[in-house]
C-alpha cells in the first residue's frame, strides 16, 4: 500500500474491505492542499486546511457522510471530552478518526523526524479502559497503546480536528461519478512545484532559510504517489495490461517526480552552506525538470482518462481535457 495522505487512508480503510474500488477517491491527492506561510515555510498542515470538499465527494462516490465531530469553537479539553465518549460509545460500524502530534508517541514508526507531526489515525477501546487501539493506514500500523499517552499526542497545540462516519452500506460509484470526480480534480498548475520554486526564489539572497523553509516538502512529494492509483485503476477498466502495458514506465516516472523533490531539498542545503551559484542554478534546472515530468503525467493520465470516458459512452467536446483547461485553471 502506497503511503499518500493521512485522512483518506483511513476513509478509504472501510471501502478496501467492501465490494467498491478504493483508488478513484485518489484523484486528486497529487494536487491537495498545503500551506505556504507569508515567511514562504512550506508545510503539509496548517489550521486554515479544509477537507470539506474533499469529503463531499466521498459521500458521492461511495454513499457515505462523513461528520465532523470536533469543534474547532470549542476547547481542547471539551473536544477530548467528545473523543472519549465517542471511542467509549461507539458501535462496530463506526469508525472514529483523530488528528493527533505522532511525534509525542516516539514508539510509533516516524520516518519523517520532525518535532511536531499532525496525523490521522482511527482509534477504538478495549477490553482494558486503559488501553485504546490504533489503526494507522497511512503508515500501516495497528496496535495497542496507552490511552492517556494518545491523549496527550492529541492535546499537542499543534493538532486540531477530528471526523466519524459509519460504513453499514458501501455504493460502488458508477463511471459517471467518477468522471466527474477526476474533472472536478484535474489541475493544469503544479501548485508544489510552483511553491518550491517561490521559496527558492525567496531565499536566494539569503539561503540560510532554505533547509527550514523546504524541511517538509517530502511529507508534501508524497501525495504525488496518489497518480500511481490513479493509472492502475484507469489502466484496468480499459482492459490495459499492468505487466505489459507501459503501466511501470509512468510509475517509473511518478517515483523520479518523488523522489526528485529530495534531491532538490538537499541541493537547497548545499546552496544554503556554500552559497555557489552552481548549485542555485541546479536547483533551478531541476524545478523545471520537475514541472515538465507532471505535466508529462498529467497528460499522459488524461489521455487515459478520456479513453475511460469513451468506453463507458460518457463524450465530451473532441480536445481533450488538459487542452481545454486554461492556464489559470485550479480545479482542486
Amino acid at each position: 500500500m502506497i503511503k499518500v495522505h493521512c485522512l483518506v487512508s483511513c476513509v478509504c480503510e472501510t471501502i478496501k474491505r467492501s465490494d467498491a474500488d478504493h483508488r478513484p477517491y485518489y484523484f486528486g491527492v497529487w494536487d491537495s492542499s498545503f500551506s505556504l506561510s507569508a515567511d514562504y515555510v512550506l508545510s503539509h498542515h496548517d489550521e486554515t486546511i479544509n477537507h470539506q470538499e474533499m469529503l463531499v465527494w466521498y459521500e458521492r462516490l461511495y454513499g457515505i457522510p462523513v461528520e465532523e465531530w470536533y469543534d474547532h469553537k470549542q476547547s481542547k479539553e471539551e473536544n477530548i471530552t467528545q473523543l472519549i465518549q465517542r471511542i467509549e460509545q461507539k458501535n462496530m460500524d463506526e469508525s472514529v478518526i483523530v488528528m493527533l502530534d505522532l511525534a509525542s508517541l516516539p514508539e510509533r514508526e516516524n520516518k519523517f523526524h520532525h518535532d511536531v507531526f499532525p496525523h490521522y489515525v482511527m482509534l477504538e477501546a478495549t477490553e482494558d479502559p486503559e488501553i485504546w487501539h490504533m489503526l494507522d493506514p497511512d503508515f500501516r500500523y495497528e496496535g495497542e497503546l496507552e490511552r492517556e499517552r494518545i491523549l496527550a499526542a492529541v492535546r499537542h497545540r499543534a493538532v486540531a480536528g477530528g471526523f466519524a462516519f459509519r460504513s453499514t452500506d458501501v455504493r460502488i460509484p458508477n463511471a459517471t461519478t467518477v468522471s466527474a470526480y477526476f474533472m472536478s480534480c484535474i489541475n493544469v498548475q503544479h501548485p508544489l512545484t510552483e511553491a518550491v520554486k517561490r521559496v527558492v526564489h525567496h531565499y536566494r539572497e539569503q539561503p540560510e532559510g532554505l533547509p527550514n523553509a523546504l524541511k517538509q516538502l517530502p511529507v508534501i512529494a508524497i501525495r504525488k504517489y496518489a497518480y500511481e492509483h490513479a493509472f492502475a485503476y484507469l489502466y484496468e477498466a480499459i482492459g490495459r495490461d499492468l505487466q505489459t502495458s507501459d503501466f511501470e514506465e509512468w510509475t517509473d516516472e511518478v517515483e523520479t517526480l518523488v523522489n526528485q523533490y529530495s534531491v532538490i531539498q538537499h541541493r537547497a542545503v548545499k546552496y544554503a552552506v556554500t552559497r555557489q551559484p552552481e548549485v542555485y542554478l541546479e536547483i533551478e534546472r531541476l524545478i523545471e525538470e520537475q514541472w515538465a515530468r507532471e505535466s508529462a503525467i498529467k497528460r499522459q493520465l488524461v489521455d487515459t482518462f478520456h479513453a475511460y470516458q469513451r468506453q463507458e459512452g460518457i463524450e465530451h467536446e473532441t480536445r481533450t481535457l488538459y487542452d481545454q483547461l486554461s492556464a489559470s485553471s485550479a480545479f482542486i
